[in-house]
């Protein structure tokens, strides 16, 4: 039996740039046991645009990569979430209303945690001593664009806009000798892959997480002091962890 899927139809093996690293968490197996198991109630499992599988529970607001098949780790992503939002006690009325929390990784003892807004663009941490903070890099919200792209029909407001006069304007700053992550070849890829969505979606395909995956992956788009090596380069990719 195949997995229930909300899967994007536009983005193929041929399609995808292999200079910007995609994200890596779950592939759905079928040798593992689990995937006989159905999705839990409530939960939707929603395919990235490479492949890899992730769970949304609408009503808790929950996003995980973590095989909620599993009975077990279902329990500790559900455990992780109420222990959280003890935590955060009376913070969580600081937070926008469209605030989702993102956990992975997820075992009896710990957790990897980010809330999101995907209005105000932005993503918000709690610590003991400071308590509920806003992350200071716009380049935390742009990764979790691209990771999680698939579960909502629409962008983020304003998400479009940004990247399309970023790519736009570095491609001008690059011939007046402006240095960037991408190379001007590059951009030019990235440009033409972003028509060519935009084309597939004006023939009425489902191109979101596709346009969503390749704008987070791509941004926050700023020129750099100077010119990067191919090793620094590939560092930099490393680090989006895409």
């Amino acid at each position: 039996m195949s997995p229930s899927t909300n899967a994007p139809d536009a983005l193929t093996n041929e399609s995808r740039m292999g200079f910007i690293p995609t994200t890596t968490y779950q592939r759905f197996l079928t040798n593992n046991g689990t995937s006989q198991l159905p999705v839990p109630p409530e939960w939707e499992q929603y395919e990235h645009p490479n492949g890899d599988i992730y769970y949304y529970h609408r009503g808790l607001r929950l996003i995980t990569p973590d095989n909620i098949r599993d009975p077990e780790k279902l329990r500790h992503v559900l455990d992780a979430r109420e222990d959280h939002l003890q935590c955060l006690d009376n913070s969580v009325a600081q937070l926008p209303a469209d605030w989702e929390l993102v956990l992975s990784d997820v075992t009896e003892e710990v957790a990897v945690i980010g809330m999101f807004s995907r209005t105000l663009g932005l993503e918000y941490e709690w610590t003991e001593e400071l308590g509920l903070q806003v992350k200071d890099s716009p380049e935390y919200f742009w990764s979790h664009v691209a990771e999680y792209p698939s579960h909502h029909p629409e962008l983020p407001p304003n998400t479009e806009a940004a990247f399309t006069q970023a790519i736009r304007s570095a491609r001008v700053a690059l011939t007046e000798g402006a240095v960037f992550p991408f190379s001007e070849s590059q951009i030019n890829q990235i440009i033409a892959r972003y028509e060519d969505l935009k084309a597939l979606q004006s023939q009425g395909k489902m191109v979101v997480p596709a346009l969503g995956w390749l704008m987070g992956a791509v941004m926050p788009l700023d020129a750099l002091e100077r010119a990067r090596s191919d090793e620094e380069l590939d560092n930099l990719m490393e680090k989006m962890r895409f």
